[in-house]
């Protein structure tokens, strides 16, 4: 598998993920914030990269080490695929001298059939006008730029990008998460926020979703690859005998995990020919196991599982965050069933 990733960034990336590691408790006990880490992989070229596979193995390796911080890189990357080709927009965050977010989870449930966009945008001389709620988003930093859909009255859908510090954008007091205080997540609520017609992306929000999405996807497989393992790696070196009653738990996450990273990989080297319902498939797996190992690797460390401060009990309070992510474990299951 590591053939498909340039050894450049193999090795650029190991020396980002040592200080993404170092900063790991700090980052779960929110006593920092992962504009650091965002700022280091911006450095480090790690951000915009060309192939897929490259930018799979970049969120992989920092989620194995913080999904806080593996979590954010994923949104902010996001921005940055939604602006490819805007490099106006997309160049601050390539480099992260600014945060990206990406606020498309209502557009991904108006594409499935799942909702109404809560954005509402009047057409202007010069663009639009957007009231409504973010119901959430991550990276929401001062500084951060935010890419959303939105509709207007008469169904015209958009996608558009705005700054936080845009007149008439109300950020929400952050509300108290857990494991994933330090990824800038809350809601936000757009009252009268103008929109020039230059930070208008797409007037065709279902296309454009269509041609995001197996990225979109992907890239959240990455992170949940990155978590199942780490739990695992650490739930192999318990040796006693308690733990070699669930040897055969163990191996069975390990054969599921290798079979989600081996499929991850083929399918991020050509994401444009795989099948969006092989694709829901692998996130839903990779989800579920990421869950699972986590649980296996709290339960043999025993206490340390449930101390706060270890990474044991980091990674089982970070997975539990995977099945409610958007698009849910329950969105995700709905949609699959609209494929068979």
């Amino acid at each position: 598998m590591t053939t498909l990733v340039s050894d450049d960034v193999v090795t650029r990336l190991a020396r980002v993920t040592a200080g993404v590691d170092a900063r790991a408790g700090d980052l779960d006990a929110g006593h920092t914030d992962v504009r650091d880490d965002l700022r280091a992989l911006g450095a480090a070229g790690l951000f915009g990269l060309r192939d897929l596979p490259d930018t799979v193995r970049v969120l992989e390796q920092v989620s194995a080490v913080s999904l806080a911080a593996g979590f954010s890189a994923w949104a902010h990357q996001m921005a940055i695929h939604y602006l490819a080709d805007r490099p106006d927009l997309s160049e601050a965050l390539r480099t992260a001298h600014r945060p990206g977010v990406t606020a498309m989870a209502a557009g991904l449930k108006h594409v499935a059939g799942l909702g109404q966009i809560p954005i509402h945008a009047g057409e202007t001389r010069r663009g639009l006008r957007l009231s409504g709620p973010i119901r959430w988003a991550s990276n929401v930093f001062d500084d951060a730029l935010v890419v959303l859909p939105a509709r207007t009255a008469a169904g015209r859908l958009y996608v558009v990008a705005i700054d936080v510090g845009a007149v008439g954008v109300v950020v929400d007091p952050a509300p108290s998460l857990m494991a994933l205080g330090a990824t800038g997540s809350t809601s936000l609520r757009l009252q009268e926020v103008e929109v020039g017609a230059e930070r208008i992306i797409s007037a065709d929000l279902t296309t454009f979703v269509r041609r995001i999405k197996p990225t979109f996807l992907l890239l959240q497989t990455a992170f949940c690859v990155g978590v199942s393992g780490a739990a695992l790696d650490a739930a192999e070196r318990v040796i006693d005998p308690l733990a070699a009653q669930f040897d055969g738990d163990r191996a069975d996450l390990a054969a599921g995990a290798a079979r989600n990273r081996r499929i991850l990989y083929e399918f991020a080297s050509a994401p444009d020919e795989v099948n969006v319902a092989d694709v829901i498939r692998l996130r839903l797996d990779a989800a579920n196991v990421a869950v699972a190992a986590t649980r296996l690797e709290s339960t043999l460390a025993g206490g340390q599982g449930y101390r706060t401060g270890t990474a044991a009990n980091r990674r089982f309070r970070e997975a539990a965050f995977l099945p409610v992510q958007s698009p849910s474990e329950g969105q995700l299951r709905w949609e699959l069933k609209q494929y068979e």
